[in-house]
């Protein structure tokens, strides 16, 4: 494997992090800041091939709220469409 030096300009609060982590497990910080990199490549080389991930939602209710037909979209399908809607903008508020 060949090496090459490089200048990285990084945060300071997240590079003492860094060093901390480095320190607690005897590694340095190059083996750390490669090892960090190369699963980031990895997660998105899969992330690629694999598609992107679902949430699967699981109820745990009581069952079915009166006046729900299972059978007949028409008695849920708006309701289901609202929570979907909440759902991701959850999701979307805790990425940004």
């Amino acid at each position: 494997m060949r090496e090459m030096r490089t200048t990285v300009r990084l945060d300071e609060d997240l590079m003492r992090q860094v060093k901390e982590y480095a320190a607690r497990k005897n590694r340095t910080v190059t083996s750390i800041m490669e090892d960090s990199l190369r699963q980031l490549l990895e997660r998105e080389r899969r992330d690629a091939v694999d598609g992107p991930r679902a949430d699967l939602i699981v109820f745990s209710g009581d069952g079915l709220h009166v006046g729900i037909d299972l059978d007949d979209r028409s008695t849920w399908a708006e309701d289901a469409e609202a929570e979907d809607a909440e759902h991701f903008r959850a999701v979307d508020h805790v990425d940004a």
